[in-house]
């Protein structure tokens, strides 16, 4: 590493001159006493940083007691030298998981988007839908008011009315099918979910063993494994993802259905009320009828006597 300041190289220069010197490792106050500077912290560093190399220095002689000085040194430059190109190529293939990171995540966001702009188009079409279902009950309401007409137009919505009955009972009967379908469903997707999950947890666990156990292993490798593990990750989120569109959709099928049995009751008890209303009036009518046949029968009881 290199030192900007001119105590810390004067200080390191100065520890060979006393070790060389006096025949003992350098102190704070003999090098101070030699370069005139009172800084006791630099120095401090100096000889921490010069002590290191005196014993990496001596080990490597130690190590290989047979090898030229210079040897040593060069193969301790070419470790250095090949550390420095395997922590470029790190860095390069960081980068490269940066930009991948990144490219998953505006994908991620697309997708999101898309749902919002689907869910909008289907709010969109369930309010025209409310929107058709009420112009159809002003319909029915439409022509409820013309059933006192005639007989045969009470007869026709007596009818009317028992078809709207099986409607709504088969509408009934549509919407607990789809509730247990649906519920079935979420079960099962529940239960592949946690499946998967455990499935991707075993799988986690078996590549840190792996990567315990080959630790001796070039950093490619260990990069290698750590794509394949996100791209698994990421799998699973897409996964999530469609289960809970899947889920969504069951959902919104069982708003419109429980929305279609709601308004065929209403139509069944608007029907019903019109329905008592002419039937009221049919018997007012009846008994005006009545009424008007007794009158005459009195002026011809009188000419009789």
């Amino acid at each position: 590493m290199k030192k900007n300041t001119d105590t810390y190289s004067l200080a390191y220069e100065c520890c060979d001159q006393v070790f060389l010197e006096e025949g003992r490792f350098p102190t704070i106050d003999a090098i101070r006493a030699r370069i005139q500077i009172n800084s006791p912290a630099v120095i401090k560093r100096a000889m921490n940083d010069w002590t290191l190399h005196f014993v990496d220095k001596h080990r490597r002689k130690l190590e290989h007691p047979n090898m030229p000085a210079v040897m040593v040194d060069a193969a301790a430059s070419l470790w250095q030298l090949a550390l420095q190109q395997a922590g470029q190529t790190y860095g390069e293939r960081h980068a490269e998981l940066d930009r991948k990171e990144a490219d998953w995540q505006s994908r991620l966001q697309a997708l999101e988007q898309a749902r919002a702009d689907q869910e909008q188009a289907w709010q969109q079409e369930a309010g025209r839908m409310a929107q058709e279902l009420a112009a159809q009950a002003d319909v029915v309401l439409e022509l409820s008011g013309q059933l006192g007409t005639t007989a045969a137009r009470l007869e026709n919505t007596e009818q009317w009315l028992a078809e709207a009955r099986q409607d709504l009972s088969r509408a009934q009967g549509a919407l607990t099918e789809a509730r247990a379908a649906n519920e079935t469903q979420t079960r099962e997707w529940t239960v592949k979910f946690e499946k998967d999950h455990e499935w991707h947890l075993r799988r986690i666990e078996e590549e840190k063993d792996l990567l315990k156990k080959r630790q001796a292993k070039a950093l490619a490798d260990q990069k290698r494994a750590l794509e394949l593990a996100q791209i698994d990750q990421e799998t699973l989120r897409i996964r999530l993802t469609q289960i809970m569109h899947q889920v969504g959709d069951s959902l919104e099928r069982q708003n419109k259905l429980e929305a279609e049995n709601a308004a065929l009751r209403e139509q069944l008890a608007q029907a019903e009320q019109a329905l008592a209303s002419e039937r009221e009036k049919a018997k007012k009518l009846s008994s005006l009828v009545k009424k008007q046949r007794r009158r005459p029968a009195r002026p011809t009881a009188e000419r009789a006597s």
